[in-house]
């Protein structure tokens, strides 16, 4: 199968490029430099997906049958320092990409990679939220990635293409950056053991539970999606089990080689925290057979383990 990758030099399109590499995909990854390419990738163009030319460029020169669309604004704190930018590039390149893909090749699958942030406030936040919970998106990057979705489908059900909109909860893995939570406690942890912190974590809310999976079965996710005939629409990628974030926080500094103090920062708080959110991915499980295999204890070590390693290099 030959496949479109967007965002293909991030956290999550690195783990699926290799992934669709070794499944033995023809994979065209679309980077922001050429400087972000990796050994697995069969072909790579340069793609600012803000440029409707350069998707033009990458699409005629991949002529794919799937188009996995990562790249984006991914971060909620930045998205609330600059709103305009987080749309521009989330929603209204991700329509730029569609009206290319119905131009250059209209056949081809989209798999368009949206986030759990847009459920937000969602009354199911209760229970396991499924593809029909209201979505009440809480700030401008779940709002965006609301849009993409919406833009989208409309313009997919008008002209008869195949759109997929994914909304994955939170996943996490060797390579991820500051900025999410289990990477923020990896990388914290990493510099202490080496000295170049005091041996003090500070963190948010800590009673809030969420929905982890690893980063490499959510790329296993999304090739499924790609390599199976499945009804467009919307699917949740999620592992079903809601996990506090204290008990993620002992279980790291459980592994740590030194000891670690816990502290509770109130400016860590998000302006708006909803207690439990977890997701029901129940319709990707029955569409293409998907499970999560990584253990949640190993994926938590491997992180760390990759963050000492950025640590020792730096």
């Amino acid at each position: 199968m030959r496949v479109l990758l967007t965002g293909a030099g991030g956290f999550v399109g690195r783990h699926l490029a290799e992934y669709l590499a070794k499944q033995g995909h023809e994979v065209t990854a679309g980077l922001r430099s050429s400087k972000s390419g990796d050994s697995c990738f069969i072909r790579h163009v340069r793609l600012d997906i803000r440029s409707p030319e350069a998707i033009r460029h990458a699409l005629l020169l991949a002529q794919p049958e799937t188009v996995i669309h990562l790249a984006a604004q991914s971060n909620v704190a930045d998205s609330w320092r600059d709103p305009l930018h987080t749309m521009q590039l989330n929603a209204i390149a991700s329509l730029h990409l569609l009206e290319a893909i119905r131009e250059i090749c209209p056949a081809a699958k989209l798999i368009s990679i949206g986030s759990s942030e847009e459920y937000g406030a969602t009354p199911d936040h209760g229970e396991p939220i499924t593809e029909l919970s209201p979505c009440i998106p809480q700030n401008p990057y779940a709002v965006s990635k609301f849009a993409a979705g919406q833009l989208l489908m409309q313009t997919a059900r008008r002209d008869g293409l195949n759109v997929i909109h994914v909304r994955p909860f939170n996943h996490f893995g060797p390579g991820q950056s500051p900025g999410f939570v289990v990477a923020d406690f990896a990388s914290q942890i990493a510099m202490i053991e080496t000295g170049r912190m005091d041996p003090v974590i500070r963190v948010g809310n800590l009673s809030a539970k969420r929905d982890f999976t690893d980063v490499r079965d959510v790329v296993r996710a999304y090739a499924s999606l790609s390599e199976n005939e499945v009804e467009p629409g919307i699917y949740n990628v999620s592992s079903m089990i809601p996990r506090e974030i204290v008990g993620i926080l002992h279980t790291l500094v459980q592994f740590s080689r030194v000891p670690i103090e816990i502290e509770v920062d109130t400016g860590k708080f998000r302006p708006v925290d909803i207690p439990v959110y977890v997701g029901s991915s129940d319709k990707l499980r029955k569409a293409v057979g998907w499970s999560p295999r990584w253990s949640f204890e190993q994926s938590l070590l491997e992180t760390l383990n990759w963050w000492r390693g950025q640590v020792q290099d730096s």
